[in-house]
């Protein structure tokens, strides 16, 4: 559901920003096109009454309504209440997509403790990668309606092979008195699966084990800080603020309710909304990322050979590149030449 417009945004030609100007999905105007319709329509009837149903006293006191409304109205700064809310609503989108979620530490971390090649070892990596893969499962579903639609129930879950039916008993064992979410549970496995793989030899010292379970701790922090933000949404008085739109033009109408419906669209990013996470693509990328890491990836490194580079570092350019002049960094006074002191 995410809209990709880096491409068409590559190049500073006008009518790039054009194409992008008037692109429908994902856009302020698919966002705000129903609430400027329901405003010029109550505008068109109000302005309707005004000149045919009212008369000329009415008409007087209709104006001076106005002209206080809007005069107090400037009093109001709708800006400034906007830019301060769309700050903090960007910022916790940024925190959000930071901590979402990609597996590929986990699994080369895995992929590079835990030896062997007999079935066990194998059985190691890849229950590791599954347990860590369905914290993230677990955790989307109590927050993305995505992934909720995907996985209904556990038994959906364990259907699509993220979790085992035997797995299922397991932790549905798990008492719910606490009230509390239960995605710590296969977090914990995996910790217990590199204490197995250590104690059996297949992760050769302490200390990889406790960087593996670190890297696992570390995905499992970043989980539960995308399910805190969840469960602890900003303060309602700042939504509330927004109300208060002054009825002006329809031009102001989009500025403002534009600028609205931008922070709606990041307020909560695990929707489903144009513009809004990919969860259940991330999961799919996760899974099959991390076996393909910890199984196919496991111990296969090339041949050790002197690289292209051995002799001479000299990169490769196109005919069509090699013209373009490069502007390497450079610090602002590294070509100043000083006197030497003394």
């Amino acid at each position: 559901m995410t809209l990709n417009y880096n491409r068409a945004a590559s190049t500073t030609k006008p009518w790039r920003f054009l194409k992008l100007l008037f692109t429908w999905k994902a856009s302020i105007w698919k966002a705000v096109y129903l609430e400027l319709l329901c405003f010029l329509l109550i505008y068109g009837i109000l302005s309707a009454l005004y000149r045919t149903a009212l008369t000329s006293s009415q008409q007087r006191i209709f104006g001076k309504t106005v002209r206080f409304f809007d005069k107090h109205l400037e009093l109001i700064p709708l800006e400034l209440v906007l830019g301060f809310f769309y700050t903090i609503v960007y910022k916790r989108w940024t925190k959000q997509y930071d901590n979402i979620g990609f597996i590929d530490n986990v699994g080369l971390m895995t992929a590079l403790y835990v030896r062997g090649r007999d079935e066990r070892a194998r059985m190691y990596r890849r229950n590791i990668i599954r347990y860590c893969e369905l914290v993230q499962v677990l955790v989307f579903r109590d927050i993305s309606m995505q992934v909720r639609r995907r996985f209904p129930t556990l038994d959906t879950v364990v259907a699509a092979g993220f979790m085992m039916p035997h797995e299922k008993e397991i932790f549905e064992t798990y008492s719910d008195k606490a009230n509390t979410p239960k995605h710590w549970i296969p977090a914990n496995w995996a910790l217990a699966m590199t204490y197995q793989a250590w104690k059996n030899g297949h992760i050769e010292s302490a200390y990889y084990k406790a960087t593996l379970q670190e890297e696992i701790k570390k995905w499992r922090t970043n989980m539960e800080w995308v399910f805190n933000y969840d469960w602890v949404p900003l303060p309602l008085m700042y939504p509330q603020v927004d109300a208060y739109f002054p009825v002006m033009t329809s031009l102001q109408f989009v500025f403002y309710m534009g600028w609205m419906k931008a922070i709606e669209g990041i307020l909560n990013p695990f929707g489903e909304d144009d513009d809004d996470f990919e969860t259940n693509s991330l999961i799919d990328r996760n899974i099959t990322m991390g076996m393909m890491i910890v199984d196919q990836g496991y111990d296969r490194p090339p041949e050790l050979r002197r690289d292209p580079f051995w002799e001479e570092v000299q990169p490769l350019y196109s005919e069509e590149t090699s013209r373009i002049r490069n502007n390497p960094p450079r610090g602002s006074v590294s070509h100043i030449k000083t006197k030497k002191p003394g």
